[in-house]
């Protein structure tokens, strides 16, 4: 059995809510009995074998209710045994094969995504942005995300080729692409990924299938270094493949992108002192965390020359 069949189980079993199902079960059952018992003046002998049988069915539906449980927590103990194999084998493809990837093959994988879905995305980001704070974008792309960025001020638009900013930044005006802060940054060599980029100064960042093909180390240090670039109260938009879900696994299995479970990646970033302030699932290949450095977000910025920005015409 692979582990994309254990996860499928689980899965399974906890979209079904047994505990409130037999908790509405007894709570029925007890109602009848009540209903039987105030009106059973003269016939007391079968109120009470009725009134025995429900404490019976009582202590066999939470027999059943705990046994449901016990079973979904050996799977998840099971999980966590089979995916140490998961999560060396997308480090091994990291290390060994994804670091040959060159600029066509990045750009021709593309994420699938509702249109709701991306509607919704881009909303979140609508919402973050903010003229008197700097943002950050991690692999535009092809991708139209970088167009609902360009209020913040300064945006930093940052990925490990220049070829692969130039995709993104060649859409703007001569002008604005001089308000850009290009960065390339290196994930695959020792030490701090982000190091050019100031601290504390960031309201929001955003990575659209860039931590698809992450191991969780590289995810770890990468949200490590987010929450010291991040100011108060700034946020971290991120999609991933959720391989708490069966068909996230699946991907994993396929080598189409690196095994990432969610429990692993928000356990890492609250311990860091983030607060999850979004995990959501979408109908294709997306998934996304929200993540926010507690505070309050604040810049002393008090005025901006005013311009319309407009992708460059041929």
């Amino acid at each position: 059995m692979k582990l994309s069949d254990i996860v499928a189980r689980l899965n399974l079993l906890d979209s079904l809510d047994v505990a409130s199902e037999c908790d509405t079960a007894t709570g029925t059952l007890k109602h009848i009995v009540h209903v039987i018992t105030e009106h059973a003046e003269h016939d007391q002998s079968t109120s009470d074998s009725i009134t025995k049988t429900y404490n019976e069915i009582s202590k066999n539906i939470a027999k059943f209710s705990a046994q449901v449980e016990s079973l979904k927590n050996n799977l998840r103990s099971e999980i966590v045994l089979r995916e140490q194999e998961y999560l060396s084998n997308s480090l091994h493809v990291y290390h060994e094969e994804m670091i040959h990837d060159d600029v066509d093959m990045i750009l021709k994988r593309r994420l699938g995504i509702d249109s709701d879905d991306d509607i919704r995305l881009k909303t979140h980001l609508k919402n973050l942005t903010d003229w008197r704070i700097p943002g950050m974008i991690i692999r535009p792309g092809l991708e139209t995300y970088i167009e609902d960025m360009v209020p913040m001020d300064p945006l930093y638009v940052v990925d490990h080729d220049p070829e692969l900013i130039q995709t993104a930044v060649s859409k703007f005006t001569p002008e604005y692409q001089r308000r850009l802060r290009e960065y390339v940054i290196n994930d695959w060599a020792n030490g701090n990924i982000l190091d050019q980029l100031p601290n504390n100064q960031f309201g929001a960042i955003f990575a659209y299938h860039y931590f698809n093909h992450k191991p969780i180390p590289i995810i770890c240090k990468f949200l490590d270094e987010f929450y010291e670039k991040l100011r108060p109260g700034g946020s971290v938009i991120m999609t991933y493949n959720n391989c708490d879900l069966a068909h996230g696994v699946i991907r994993a299995e396929h080598t189409w992108m690196l095994y990432t479970p969610r429990r692993l990646i928000e356990q890492h970033a609250i311990g860091l002192g983030f607060e999850l302030t979004e995990a959501y699932d979408g109908k294709g290949d997306v998934s996304w965390l929200e993540f926010r450095k507690p505070g309050d977000i604040a810049s002393i910025r008090g005025g901006q020359t005013l311009a319309r920005i407009v992708a460059k015409t041929d």
